[in-house]
C-alpha cells in the first residue's frame, strides 16, 4: 500500500502541471513526448547506461528504483525487466526519470521445460521464450526444480511471453515462498480460485473486498512439489494491472504489451484499456505485441500512436491435436504431437466415455507428455486434448482412453516390532501390499541379516518364538515374499525374555502422630513400582472402605488432620502384574500444635500493657495471671475466656 501511494503521489506531483502538445491523428498514428513535458512508460528495459524503455533513454542518476520484492533491491534494474517509468522529457527520446518501479510476473520453481519448443511451466502457467528473452544467473540450461523470477507479458490465451527469466538461489524446497500475479480465471468456492493452470487454496486467508473472477491479485504461499498445481496461500492482495493514472494526470503515456479483448476500436494492453479512436488497426489483432502512446482520461488510454512490435498472430484457432494414452500403475500418460500455431494445450478427462470440453474435467496449460497420477487401478479414464493460441481453442482430439493397473514388483520391506515374554519373544508386522508370505531371520548377536541369521520360513504375524533363555537378547529381521522375489529386510528389532512379573508382597507399615498430622512409613517392596495408601478415622480400614491416596511415596505425611484424633491406615504395593494384599493396619493419634504465647499476649494483653519487645521482665506465673483475671485486677476479667493452657503460654512468654 505504501508503494502504491508513493506511486500515485509521484504521478500527481509531476503530471498535474504538464502541458502536452500531441501531434498526429489517423492512420497508424503519430505522437511523441514533446520537449520539457512529462510522461509515463510501461515496457521492457532493452538497454542499460541509463535505462532504455520503449525507445526512450531515461537518466536514472541518483534515483533509487522501487523494487516490489526486497530481494531485487541489491541487484537493481536489469535488461528484460518490465518496468513503469515516470520522467521529464528533454526531447522525444531522452528523459530524466523521476520514478521507476519493477514488479515481476511470478516467482516459483520450474515444473517442466522444453528447450526445443521454447516453453516452460512455472506455477501452472505456460511460459514461452525466444532469442530475445534474457536469461540470468544460469550456469547451464534451465532445469525443473530451479527457482526462477519471470518478467513478461500475458497474451490473449494467458500464455506469458517472457522478456527476462532469472534464476534465484537456493533452489526450491517445500518451505520456499512463491509468488504469482495474475487475473482470477475461476472461483469455484469462497476460499479457492484459479489463475490459469494454478489453483489457489486461500483457506484461512481474508480475501480483498470484491475478489471475484476477473480480479487482478498478487498471491504468496507454498507448494508441496515443484510440479504441483495447487498453492497454499499465506497472503492474497489486490493489485492494479495497468498504468495507474487518473483523469487529473493527462500526460504522455506509453504502454507495451499484447493486444487482448479487441472489440471494434477498443482493446486492452498490459491491463490498460485502450481507445484507438480513428487510428488504423490494420495488422492489429488479439495476441499482437504493440506499443501504444497517448493520454489517459477516465482510466482509458486514448491512443495517438500504435506500433506493432511482434509478428501477427495466427489467423485461426489451431488444428485439433492427435492424442494417445498409455496406462501405468495408478497413472495414465497422455501424449500428442505439436500443433502448428498452438501456444498451449488443455486436457479434458472423465471416467465415462464420450468426454468433451463441456463435460470433462479440465487440466489447463499442460505439455506433452502429461502424466495424470493418483488414479484408481482397474478404472478406465477417457481423454481429449485441445490446442490453444491467441485466437482461441481448437476442436478436441479424438477420445483416447487407458486403464491403470498395478505392476507386480518385489514387496516393500516390512515394519517389524518385538515384545519379550517369559522364555519367549513375539514378533509382529503389518501386512505388506503384494506380499504372499513372510520369512523371519534371528540371531543372538546384533546385525542379523538374511545372510547370517537363522531362517524361519513362511511365518505369519504375530509369530511367537518360544523356549528361549531369559536374560538373553534376541535380534530379528523380517522379509516379505511374492512371485517376483523377496523384499529387503525390515529394520532390526530385538527383545530380551525375562521371568514373568508377579504381584508384590504386602508392605510393612508404621504410623507416627504429630501436631495435626500423621507420618506413615514403609520399606520398599521387591518388584513394586508404586504404592497406594488407604485411611480412615475408624478401625478396620481396608482398600474397599478406606479413602485412597494414590501413588504415595514413603515416608508420606498426611497433614491438616484434627488434633487428638486417631487415624488408621493400610498400604498396598503395585506393579504390572497387579496389586498386593494390604499391609497390617497401623494407627496414630494426632496432637494439638504448641501454643504461641507471644501471639496470645499481643492479641489479648498488649492493648493495656507494654509490648513484649519494650517491656521489662515481669516474672509472672500462670497462677498469678489467672488470679488477676479471676479477681478482675486492673480490669483483666475480660480475659476469662482464655484456657489454662493459653494462660500458661502467656506466662512463659512474659518470662523472657
Amino acid at each position: 500500500m505504501r508503494r502504491r501511494l508513493l506511486y500515485q503521489v509521484f504521478v500527481a506531483a509531476f503530471m498535474m502541471v504538464w502541458v502536452m502538445v500531441m501531434a498526429g491523428c489517423g492512420g497508424g498514428g503519430g505522437g511523441s513526448a514533446p520537449v520539457a513535458s512529462q510522461g509515463v512508460s510501461k515496457g521492457t528495459i532493452t538497454k542499460l547506461g541509463s535505462i532504455f524503455v520503449n525507445g526512450v533513454e531515461y537518466d536514472t542518476t541518483g534515483l533509487t528504483p522501487d523494487m516490489e520484492n526486497p530481494g531485487d533491491v541489491a541487484g537493481g534494474l536489469k535488461v528484460g525487466m518490465v518496468v513503469t517509468v515516470m520522467g521529464t522529457f528533454s526531447d522525444s527520446t531522452h528523459a530524466k526519470a523521476t520514478y521507476v518501479k519493477f514488479s515481476d510476473t511470478l516467482e516459483g520453481p520450474i515444473a517442466a521445460v522444453d528447450s526445443v519448443a521454447k516453453t516452460m511451466t512455472v506455477l501452472g502457467q505456460n511460459i514461452t521464450f525466444d532469442s530475445a528473452t534474457v536469461f540470468d544467473d544460469f550456469n547451464s540450461a534451465p532445469m525443473p526444480g530451479q527457482m526462477v523470477q519471470v518478467s513478461g507479458y500475458a497474451d490473449a490465451s494467458g500464455t506469458i511471453k517472457a522478456t527476462r527469466i532469472e534464476r534465484h538461489l537456493p533452489d526450491w524446497t517445500p518451505t520456499t515462498v512463491v509468488e504469482m500475479k495474475g487475473t482470477i480465471t475461476a472461483m469455484p468456492t469462497a476460499t479457492s480460485f484459479a489463475i490459469g493452470g494454478l489453483t489457489v487454496d486461500a483457506t484461512g486467508i481474508t480475501l480483498p473486498a470484491g475478489t471475484a473472477v476477473g480480479s487482478f491479485v498478487k498471491v504468496e504461499g507454498t507448494m508441496t512439489a515443484a510440479t504441483a498445481t495447487t498453492l497454499k496461500a499465506t497472503s492474497v492482495s489486490s493489485r492494479k494491472e495497468g498504468v495507474e493514472v487518473d483523469d487529473n494526470h493527462k500526460g504522455h503515456v506509453d504502454v507495451e504489451g499484447f493486444v487482448q479483448n479487441l472489440t471494434g476500436n477498443t482493446f486492452t494492453v498490459a491491463g490498460t484499456k485502450v481507445n484507438a479512436g480513428n487510428l488504423s488497426l490494420a495488422g492489429i489483432a488479439n495476441g499482437v505485441k504493440v506499443e501504444v502512446e497517448g493520454t489517459v482520461v477516465n482510466g482509458v488510454l486514448n491512443a495517438t500512436k500504435i506500433s506493432i512490435e511482434g509478428a501477427a498472430p495466427p489467423a485461426a484457432v489451431p488444428s485439433a491435436p492427435t492424442a494417445t494414452a498409455a496406462a501405468g500403475s495408478g497413472q495414465v500418460t497422455i501424449s500428442w504431437g505439436a500443433v502448428s500455431s498452438a501456444t498451449s494445450y488443455n486436457i479434458y478427462w472423465a471416467t465415462t466415455t464420450g468426454v468433451t470440453p463441456a463435460t470433462g474435467t479440465k487440466i489447463a496449460n499442460v505439455n506433452s507428455p502429461y502424466t495424470q497420477t493418483g488414479l484408481t487401478n482397474g478404472t478406465t479414464y477417457f481423454y481429449v486434448v485441445t490446442a490453444v493460441n491467441a485466437v482461441g481453442e481448437s476442436a478436441p482430439s479424438g477420445q483416447v482412453s487407458a486403464t491403470p493397473s498395478a505392476v507386480a514388483t518385489v514387496p516393500a520391506a516390512p515394519v517389524a516390532s518385538a515384545a519379550a515374554g517369559a522364555n519367549q519373544v513375539t514378533i509382529t508386522w503389518p501386512a505388506v501390499t503384494g506380499a504372499t508370505s513372510y520369512n523371519l531371520y534371528w540371531s543372538t548377536t546384533t546385525g542379523v541379516t538374511p545372510a547370517n541369521g537363522t531362517l524361519i520360513a513362511g511365518v505369519t504375524s504375530p509369530y511367537v518364538q518360544t523356549a528361549l533363555t531369559n536374560g538373553t537378547t534376541y535380534f530379528y529381521v523380517v522379509t516379505a515374499v511374492n512371485a517376483v522375489g523377496e523384499s529387503a529386510p525390515s529394520a532390526q528389532v530385538s527383545a530380551t525374555p525375562a521371568a514373568a512379573v508377579t504381584v508384590p508382597a504386602a508392605p510393612v507399615a508404621t504410623a507416627t502422630g504429630g501436631a495435626n498430622q500423621v507420618t506413615i512409613t514403609w520399606p520398599a517392596v521387591t518388584g513394586a513400582t508404586s504404592y497406594n495408601l488407604y485411611w480412615s478415622t475408624t478401625t478396620g480400614v481396608t482398600p474397599a472402605n478406606g479413602t485412597l491416596i494414590a501413588n504415595a511415596t514413603s515416608p508420606y505425611v498426611q497433614t491438616g488432620l484434627t488434633a487428638s484424633t486417631t487415624y488408621f491406615y493400610v498400604v498396598t504395593a503395585m506393579n504390572a502384574a497387579g496389586t498386593s494384599a494390604p499391609s497390617a493396619q497401623v494407627s496414630a493419634m494426632t496432637s494439638a500444635p504448641a501454643l504461641d504465647g507471644a501471639a496470645l499476649y499481643a492479641a489479648n494483653c498488649a492493648g493495656c500493657h507494654n509490648p513484649l519487645a519494650t517491656s521489662t521482665k515481669r516474672m509472672r506465673t500462670a497462677a498469678q495471671i489467672q488470679a488477676a483475671i479471676n479477681n478482675n485486677v486492673g480490669g483483666m476479667g475480660f480475659l476469662s475466656t482464655l484456657t489454662a493452657a493459653q494462660v500458661q503460654a502467656i506466662a512463659t512468654a512474659l518470662n523472657f
